[in-house]
């Protein structure tokens, strides 16, 4: 009889985990693998919008940090920094154009007039290599893909400008984010000269 006693409280002792405790088990499981799974595209997704949202500010800056240069290298005047239709030329060495009224695609390269967010900035000389022609042509590989920009300058004063610069860009999924960056330029420096 002791040896009796003795099989059952090993049997006792070696019990395994029942097939409810098993199923519940891996249901646990996966429930936290499901979870990890979302944390982990969750962060995938904002990193990538964070990507864009990091290259949009920098060509916010890169567009401010442009039109004070054009106006401190004197390559335009301060009352050339403008719109398309409110630029004004006279007394000018070089004729420009003015800055986009909309959304344009951001260009690569800044096109013939040398300046980034005007309309010429994706084109193209065409096969002769020369701008002006009849070959010229806007050329949609001379565009950062996902990436829109306007500047828009408002005069406040006779020499107090607003510099507007917004992006829009596409996030992950498609989806479409906006930023602007905002900076003044004024012509006061440039009054005794």
């Amino acid at each position: 009889m002791s040896n009796e006693k003795i099989q059952k409280s090993n049997k006792n002792g070696e019990d395994g985990f029942s097939l409810i405790e098993a199923v519940i088990a891996i249901f646990i499981v996966t429930i936290g693998l499901i979870g990890t799974a979302a944390a982990i595209t969750f962060a995938l997704e904002f990193g990538a919008i964070s990507q864009n949202v990091t290259k949009a500010k920098l060509v916010i800056v890169g567009s401010i940090e442009e039109v004070e240069t054009l106006r401190n290298s004197r390559r335009l005047n301060y009352k050339q920094i403008a719109n398309v239709g409110k630029v004004d030329n006279s007394d000018s060495r070089n004729v420009f154009g003015g800055f986009s009224n909309d959304l344009r695609p951001v260009g690569l390269n800044p096109g013939p007039d040398g300046v980034n967010g005007t309309d010429d900035d994706l084109r193209d000389p065409g096969e002769d290599g020369v701008f002006g022609t009849t070959d010229d042509f806007d050329n949609s590989a001379l565009a950062r893909g996902g990436f829109w920009r306007k500047i828009t300058i408002t005069d406040l004063s006779k020499t107090l400008k607003k510099i507007e610069v917004t992006v829009r860009y596409v996030g992950r999924g498609g989806k479409l984010g906006e930023i602007s960056g905002v900076s003044y330029l004024n012509d006061e420096a440039h009054a005794d000269q």
